[in-house]
């Protein structure tokens, strides 16, 4: 058997369509569905069930998978100790950022480079922790108020968030009563990056007419005048026709941390970015 297929299998499994699992391995989708047509036929039987709405295991593919997660937990174990013991300033440095598009870091990103210009970057979007334990990225930057206990790191901050509407949007209301007004806000897969929570917690009977996942998405329908949301101080280009609403009395805050894998702790790279990221963050989410 080729072992190489099992890859493929298991990004399918995991993400249970095909698209999802050529993005993720950053291939075409024909080459994920031939490695499993080869795996199958390499194994004499059917792994998945082809639905309308996915791929689905099958009691055999349910084995594979068991058999197959192993081993890939004990590859990536073997890659996460040889890369923790790097000790030059140089090679690849795997940075992970929130998908949303709420950070922006080309600031940071660009001072570091001209700190260490031996060290090459590679930044990748992702929704969740997962990609630390895959190794699919040395660090993290995460939003959240509860890092999991399997990752170390250390906080950094904390992210503003503040309401803010266009001033045209702001000039129609007849009230400014946050129940009257139209809300918009930026939604996640998890707790820690919906701020619908927060929301309800400032007005419990907030009338939500937009969710979305992307930030980007967000701050263009606030701009277009289609409501109001929490947007961050940060983000709001100076001159911007937004109007903050009561910032002394919506204030949201979200804990923003650097995380990696306990067996990187030693890698210089990754503690070069950590040290750096440290040193200029905080003055950053201070405006």
């Amino acid at each position: 058997m080729n072992w190489s297929h099992l890859e493929y299998f298991l990004a399918v499994a995991h993400s249970g369509s095909l698209s999802s699992a050529a993005k993720r391995l950053q291939v075409n989708h024909s080459t994920v569905a031939r490695r499993l047509e080869k795996l199958e036929q390499e194994l004499g039987i059917r792994l998945f069930d082809r639905l309308s709405h996915g791929y689905r295991l099958t009691e055999h593919g349910q084995a594979l998978q068991r058999h197959a997660q192993h081993i890939d937990d004990k590859i990536t174990d073997i890659q996460r100790m040889f890369r923790g013991r790097d000790t030059a300033l140089s090679g690849t440095l795997r940075i992970s950022k929130p998908d949303s598009g709420i950070l922006n870091l080309s600031p940071l990103l660009t001072e570091f480079h001209l700190r260490y210009p031996n060290i090459d970057l590679e930044l990748t979007a992702a929704a969740d922790f997962s990609n630390l334990n895959r190794m699919e990225a040395d660090v993290a930057l995460r939003l959240t108020d509860q890092p999991p206990d399997t990752l170390i790191g250390r906080q950094l901050g904390r992210l503003p968030l503040r309401v803010y509407g266009h001033e045209d949007y702001l000039k129609r209301c007849a009230s400014l009563d946050p129940a009257q007004l139209s809300w918009l806000i930026w939604t996640g897969s998890d707790p820690d990056r919906s701020i619908e929570a927060h929301l309800k917690a400032l007005v419990p009977d907030a009338r939500i007419v937009l969710r979305t996942n992307n930030y980007s998405e967000l701050y263009e329908a606030v701009y277009a005048g289609m409501g109001v949301s929490l947007l961050s101080p940060l983000r709001v280009p100076q001159g911007a026709p937004l109007r903050m609403l009561a910032p002394d009395r919506f204030r949201v805050d979200i804990g923003l941390w650097l995380l990696s894998h306990s067996d990187l702790r030693n890698s210089v790279r990754v503690r070069a970015f950590r040290d750096f990221a440290s040193e200029q963050l905080p003055a950053l989410l201070a405006g």
